[in-house]
């Protein structure tokens, strides 16, 4: 996301709405991280995964030209721009490198599935690699802490939200959900609350990896960069050891299963060629981004339908069992 801020979002939203204020752009940040992830909202707390599962696998292209299309002011533009940023990164990110980290990392399901594994052959081992590129990030600093200063939330445009997809899938949003306010609300509390206590107990359970890793790594300064970079807010200022919740998530998670979003905290480090083919990814995330962004100034943008675990166009039923679903 920050990476795209001020080289693609920031000039597509003063072409759109001329004269924006400091305060307004930074309001409009705010937006932006909210729709970089609205995709999975689904998958959180309260959500619902046909949700998700429709705009990752069903013209997940449409989906994001109607948010961009249908968006009237400065924070739905923002939010739909960070739609724009999810769609093209996994578009590009799982092709090139979680798909082929996977069984890199696991070589009991590589002997199973090959050396390329999509998401829906070991979701816990996807979701597990991508914590763990988040973890190896962060701890060799290539988020940029200083980027966040002036974030100062985490927000949904709800009825854009409502409008974009409706007119893509012509059912609404409410059919989907038992109540899409608690939805919202759960997602936003898991990302501001719930995933930062857990980078923390992710410190607290593989300091002595991240250590061997990064040897001069600190806790201070892995969990203030992890929480900044992964999960968009700052949730405090106690950096310098683990509170006792995240120690007792941290034993907790050490003898239970993982289970549900917490399964990302059984991670394994990546290895030099995993990283680089997750650095590859990234570097192609930004140039394709600022070609649409360009597009989208233009407005003649245009999204492929793609199956975002995949990268490759919408194939026949039978090729990919979540699609089908």
């Amino acid at each position: 996301m920050d990476a795209l801020w001020d080289p693609a979002m920031k000039p597509a939203l003063a072409l759109r709405f001329p004269g924006l204020t400091p305060d307004q752009l930074l309001e409009a940040h705010s937006y932006a991280y909210g729709g970089a992830i609205i995709q999975d909202m689904g998958y959180y707390p309260f959500g619902s995964h046909a949700f998700s599962d429709l705009v990752h696998y069903v013209r997940s292209g449409d989906f994001v030209v109607a948010l961009l299309r249908e968006a009237n002011t400065p924070d739905e533009y923002a939010f739909a721009l960070g739609a724009l940023a999810h769609y093209i990164a996994d578009s590009y990110g799982h092709p090139m490198a979680v798909n082929h980290a996977v069984p890199m990392l696991y070589p009991k399901l590589r002997r199973k599935f090959g050396d390329t594994m999509t998401y829906e052959d070991n979701p816990t081992a996807h979701l597990k690699t991508e914590f763990g590129f988040d973890v190896l990030e962060a701890a060799k600093q290539r988020y940029a802490p200083d980027a966040y200063h002036s974030f100062v939330g985490f927000h949904v445009s709800k009825e854009l939200l409502e409008r974009a997809f409706e007119q893509t899938y012509a059912i609404p949003l409410s059919s989907l959900f038992a109540n899409v306010d608690l939805a919202l609300g759960s997602y936003r509390y898991s990302v501001r609350s719930l995933i930062p206590e857990m980078t923390k107990a992710a410190w607290h359970a593989k300091k002595d990896e991240i250590r061997r890793t990064i040897p001069s790594m600190t806790a201070r300064r892995f969990t203030y960069t992890m929480s900044r970079a992964s999960f968009e807010k700052e949730w405090g200022h106690s950096y310098e050891r683990p509170g006792l919740g995240a120690r007792i998530l941290a034993f907790f998670f050490r003898l239970v299963p993982k289970v549900g979003p917490f399964r990302a905290l059984g991670f394994k480090m990546p290895t030099p060629q995993a990283e680089n083919l997750f650095l590859e990814s990234f570097n192609a995330t930004v140039e394709h981004y600022r070609e649409r962004s360009n597009e989208v100034r233009a407005n003649n943008l245009r999204l492929p339908d793609r199956n975002l675990d995949t990268g490759d166009a919408p194939l026949e039923q039978g090729h990919y069992r979540l699609a089908d679903q």
